[in-house]
């Protein structure tokens, strides 16, 4: 074996870029949960919002927050826990600057939610509770679905992958 390495052409390290791009959007692809999965993690959390939002004084409506928090932990342990066993580790923090930003976003969306579903309902709109839950429930279920792993990855004009210069690997 020699030490000294062929400079490569420009359209072999465009196929290698490609290559890897293509190989990333397929382990974010095989990063999505089932979507029974998906939609027992979303309704759970629908169920803590709509709970909430329902509760005073400690009455009935905390049994709801409850359930769907133990729902909610359940079926997300599950989902780390099956992508384990197939050796996909998914993350938890974000690791770009795009992915930090909208994950700060979502989070913001979400906590919206919680808080209004029960503020609203005390100014008057007794369906705000429902209405709440059926969006935070929406958010997480296609939030889960369509960016799985929390990561964002840029695109292209073409449809592919572009690198960005935030990634730290």
């Amino acid at each position: 074996m020699s030490t000294e390495q062929e400079p490569l052409t420009n359209q072999q390290a465009s196929e290698a870029l490609n290559s890897i791009n293509s190989s990333k959007i397929t382990i974010v692809e095989s990063q999505r949960p089932p979507y029974l999965l998906a939609m027992i993690i979303g309704l759970s959390y629908g169920s803590i919002v709509f709970g909430y939002g329902m509760t005073e004084h400690e009455n009935n409506w905390a049994l709801a927050m409850w359930a769907g928090a133990i729902a909610f932990g359940l079926s997300t342990s599950f989902y780390y826990y099956t992508f384990r066993l197939l050796g996909i580790k998914l993350n938890i923090l974000p690791r770009t600057a795009n992915s930090v930003k909208f994950n700060i976003i979502i989070g913001i969306v979400l906590a919206i939610c919680v808080i209004s579903s029960r503020e609203v309902r005390l100014l008057g709109l007794d369906f705000a509770p429902h209405l709440f839950a059926i969006i935070s429930g929406l958010v997480m279920f296609i939030t889960l679905r369509i960016y799985p792993n929390g990561e964002v990855i840029p695109k292209t004009t073409d449809g592919a992958e572009k690198e960005s210069s935030d990634e730290s690997n």
